[in-house]
């Protein structure tokens, strides 16, 4: 019978993703309502230092690959690994973090376990089956946002495998927890991979910009010209804010996918966040709905983003920004 709640520990350089820490805190609810045990697939080099982060997020079990080399982007091998990985565990469920390397490393170990893969969930809810058996539904936006479905994995086909979006669940962090079962499988073989990494080299701008920042100056339709927009960097840097904006600005290319707020975005929980010519459609807000401090500019009255918002200015964008600027 399959049990278990797995996450996937996503790292870089030794240091876990902060994605883990926030399917830990999802995995903590679900194992509430279970009582299932939380696993962790853990695939590195040096795992001693991972695992003593894991530690700290309240992990019962931690499943360890020790790779010989650094096999990040090896998809096609790493693939194959989890896979062999997860059908001795046998969870339940997996938990991936919605990332590149999410989406593309486990798109093909749900093809190999022949399971369904539900993409980029915001929500994730328990629900019981006549028998007692326990299922999760797979909250997620579709259509272009614009409508919230429900996808549910069929009955006794496991695991239920999903990724979900960065920055939806607020990260867990508890007491060290050393009674956690470390399990080595070195006992399966790393396939050859057909893919070589010549250089890694860090993007321009990651999302976790925005994830991280105290304060976030988001953008929408009333600025989306250039010479607003500029305007929009320029405030910006002078309160010392990180840049974020709705899906139009990305979808025109005036912002990068790692800079969008919302539902087909990322989520944030700035200690301040500033809207400046955003309408506020619930698509866009359910990405700031836990800011502590929301101000709102628009020259609309009626605009629903002044609904959410603190304090509220009705006005153009740009004398706004530029009354600021001349301070």
């Amino acid at each position: 019978m399959a049990s278990g709640i797995c996450l996937f520990a996503e790292h870089y350089n030794n240091i876990l993703d902060s994605s883990v820490a926030e399917l830990s805190a999802v995995a903590h609810e679900i194992k509430e309502i279970t009582g299932e045990k939380i696993q962790v697939i853990l695939l590195a080099m040096e795992s001693q230092p991972l695992i003593e982060q894991l530690k700290r997020l309240g992990v019962d079990e931690v499943y360890v690959y020790n790779t010989e080399k650094d096999s990040l982007f090896q998809d096609d091998a790493n693939s194959q690994v989890i896979a062999e990985m997860l059908k001795s565990i046998t969870p339940s469920s997996v938990l991936i973090p919605a990332t590149v390397i999410g989406r593309s490393l486990f798109s093909r170990v749900a093809a190999k376990l022949e399971c369904g893969l539900t993409a980029d969930c915001t929500e994730l809810k328990v629900d019981e089956r006549e028998d007692g058996s326990y299922f999760i539904r797979q909250n997620k936006p579709s259509y272009g946002e614009n409508v919230f479905v429900t996808i549910v994995t069929k009955e006794n086909r496991y695991p239920q495998m999903m990724t979900i979006r960065p920055g939806v669940y607020k990260p867990i962090t508890i007491a060290d927890n050393s009674d956690v079962k470390v399990i080595h499988m070195d006992d399966i073989s790393f396939p050859a991979s057909r893919i070589g990494v010549t250089a890694v080299k860090p993007v321009a701008a990651r999302a976790d910009s925005i994830l991280s920042a105290e304060t976030v100056v988001v953008g929408g339709r009333g600025v989306e010209d250039n010479e607003s927009l500029k305007l929009l960097k320029a405030f910006a840097k002078k309160i010392g804010a990180a840049i974020g904006g709705t899906r139009p600005l990305a979808d025109v290319g005036l912002i990068a996918f790692e800079h969008q707020i919302g539902q087909t975005g990322f989520t944030i929980r700035p200690r301040i966040c500033i809207s400046i010519g955003v309408s506020g459609a619930i698509q866009h807000t359910e990405g700031i709905k836990d800011t502590k401090l929301c101000i709102a500019v628009n020259t609309d009255e009626n605009a629903p983003v002044f609904n959410i918002a603190d304090y509220g200015y009705v006005g153009d964008a740009r004398e706004f920004m530029e009354s600021y600027l001349t301070l």
